[in-house]
């Protein structure tokens, strides 16, 4: 199947498969420690971490139509993020996101979340979803019940981590 050309998109906002020339631009969110506080162990990924989840990331979306891409203004394609779906292991589809720290503070999260949502829904038929948060992660959890999430439990990550998963139905 070939990629499309857009995953979602929103008002100011299109998430797009990811492309080699996205490889600098992530390399360098993965290192903001700003950025990565809360992903995954906070441990930034490797560029050879990188360039796999950008392939991986690819391989998703040809294989299933949806995953996870990058995200970039309409008017600049220029990575600022990224965003999408994921299925860990019999679980529900989690949706991930991330944003440059210099577009915090712009409504982007809302944005992408929603966008997430909305795509969700109407386009993949993936709903219900979950998200899996750092219960610090103030800003993510504002964002989440902002748009209809709710708790669902709180857990332990495979790291070990305090992990918050929240729930959107319907």
């Amino acid at each position: 199947m070939p990629l499309p050309e857009i995953l979602f998109e929103t008002e100011r906002l299109i998430c797009r498969p990811f492309e080699a020339n996205d490889f600098d631009a992530l390399v360098a969110l993965q290192t903001d420690p700003h950025v990565y506080q809360y992903v995954g162990d906070g441990q930034p990924l490797s560029p050879d971490q990188v360039r796999l989840w950008i392939d991986r990331s690819r391989k998703n979306i040809e294989t299933n139509g949806f995953g996870t891409g990058a995200i970039v203004y309409k008017d600049k394609d220029e990575l600022i993020g990224w965003a999408g779906y994921v299925q860990p292991p019999e679980q529900e589809i989690e949706i991930i996101y991330g944003l440059s720290q210099e577009e915090w503070g712009k409504g982007l999260g809302t944005e992408i979340v929603q966008g997430l949502v909305n795509a969700a829904r109407d386009r993949y038929e993936l709903i219900p979803l979950q998200a899996t948060v750092d219960p610090q992660n103030s800003r993510s959890i504002k964002l989440l019940k902002k748009i209809g999430f709710e708790l669902f439990a709180k857990t332990k990550d495979e790291d070990g981590l305090d992990t918050d998963i929240y729930h959107l139905h319907g």
